[in-house]
């Protein structure tokens, strides 16, 4: 644990997940409307329960059972599922409450002090470049189910010109991302998840959905974690989970540099890391589309992810061997590769 002040800037998952690593006070939360609905894997639920110390985190949440995927020209197929749902508000106010009351000294700030920015309206990040590989834009609806939707379930379906993903909130409701072609059209061609619906309202607001990374991801002084960091196309990424596990790796990088180790070294790893994060979800989302890459809008998805893994693979081609690992939440630096024969 450090005991030495670190500016968090941000009020999401990364950042309330590094202040309860570092233990300090938690920001104010504002009431800002926020994603509607957010699917929790049960690996993401475990790593924020060890984060927050608490195995009861989500007990009372509504979970999803099964999830129904229909993609490409594939027949649909039900696969068992556990995962919870909350809104986004719903989320960061659960984390929020865990947050320990602990007072930090900032009345003799170290002149050391780093900061771990999670959103990319830091003031810090205004002239910092973002890698985007495609131009995708998300909606989101309220939906009221029809009599045979299935309980406790979520919906995948590729269209022509998009795909769509709609999840159970509560019983007979819930919530319709769509993601390229508006949703009116796709679900015009849809056989999966059209008749599941009744009615959709619109939800305002949109958000990118193309993948896109932080260049650079760190320097010294400062480090990049959650959505100031890397965004994933929410196709293939789950956004909570890796954000918690970017916060884990910021705040054990400035824990190492604080305890004496390389800045250069700790920052390399860092990036090194976040990277191959990123590179394997773009290998990930390769995969998806290219069962579906018959339409031009599937060819441009896939042209920009292959941009994307051209670019990532350049980037990781000089990096050198990893030089520490993580455990417990902490880096440990390696021995040399010569001295562990």
């Amino acid at each position: 644990m450090t005991t030495q002040p670190v500016t968090i800037q941000g009020t999401g998952v990364a950042a309330l997940c590094a202040h309860q690593l570092l233990k300090q006070n938690g920001p104010k939360l504002d009431s800002t409307p926020r994603l509607p609905a957010i699917l929790l894997s049960q690996s993401t639920q475990t790593l924020l329960a060890d984060i927050f110390n608490n195995t009861n985190l989500f007990a009372k949440a509504p979970r999803i059972r099964q999830r129904i995927v229909a993609w490409g020209s594939r027949p649909a197929i039900s696969i068992p599922h556990d995962a919870i749902v909350l809104s986004e508000n719903e989320l960061l106010q659960t984390l929020h409450s865990q947050l320990p009351p602990i007072e930090t000294d900032h009345e003799n700030p170290d002149p050391k002090n780093w900061t771990i920015l999670t959103s990319r309206s830091a003031p810090e990040l205004g002239h910092t470049p973002e890698k985007a590989f495609g131009a995708r834009i998300a909606k989101m609806h309220a939906a009221q189910f029809t009599e045979n939707a299935e309980p406790e379930t979520c919906w995948i379906e590729s269209t022509k010109n998009g795909w769509l993903f709609l999840l159970t909130t509560s019983p007979g409701a819930g919530s319709l991302l769509s993601v390229g072609e508006n949703s009116g059209s796709q679900l015009q061609h849809s056989r999966l998840i059209a008749p599941k619906l009744s009615r959709l309202d619109p939800i305002p607001g949109e958000f990118p959905a193309q993948p896109r990374i932080l260049d650079p991801l760190c320097a010294p002084g400062w480090l990049a974690a959650g959505s100031a960091a890397v965004a994933f196309d929410p196709l293939c990424g789950e956004g909570a989970g890796n954000a918690a596990r970017e916060a884990i790796l910021a705040c054990a990088a400035v824990r190492a540099i604080h305890a004496g180790e390389s800045a250069t070294d700790v920052l390399l790893e860092y990036a090194t890391r976040l990277t191959l994060g990123f590179l394997r979800h773009l290998e990930n989302c390769r995969e998806f589309y290219l069962q579906y890459s018959a339409s031009k809008f599937w060819q441009d998805a896939l042209s920009k992810i292959d941009q994307g893994l051209t670019w990532t693979r350049a980037r990781l081609g000089a990096a050198p061997p990893p030089a520490f690992r993580l455990v417990d939440f902490a880096l440990q630096r390696l021995a040399p590769p010569n001295a562990r024969r």
